[in-house]
């Protein structure tokens, strides 16, 4: 194969794998996307009252974490099951600490709580 041929062939096989990598990507959230999640909180005063104190710093502002209530942005999350979501939010993640910082957060609370985030039922 000669080099003429063999470079529009790697510079086409590079477009495919950039448009992938796109197609995983979320969608940036919108304005009312943002205004959404600042104004979110679960309908018990009690589980409000965690996400006040230990959820809404991160996903309730745009941040490396998912946005609360952007479903886009909790897709892939889901896509791996609330077992290992749940894993992630007791023992951190990436950028996550443990729990949250919600040190005193059950792992119900902790299953209420990414349920209400990523909206998966209705509140």
């Amino acid at each position: 194969m000669s080099s003429a041929s063999f470079l529009p062939r790697i510079a086409s096989c590079f477009m495919v794998l950039l448009l992938a990598a796109c197609q995983d990507q979320p969608a940036e959230p919108a304005a009312a996307d943002l205004q959404r999640a600042e104004q979110l909180r679960p309908a018990d005063t009690r589980l409000a009252s965690i996400y006040d104190r230990s959820c809404v710093t991160c996903h309730g502002v745009r941040s490396a974490a998912p946005l609360a209530g952007f479903q886009a942005a909790w897709r892939k999350r889901l896509d791996q099951g609330m077992d290992t979501l749940l894993t992630h939010a007791r023992e951190g993640f990436n950028g996550m600490p443990a729990k949250g910082l919600c040190s005193d957060c059950t792992d119900d609370d902790l299953r209420a709580l990414i349920q209400f985030m990523s909206q998966t039922h209705a509140h």
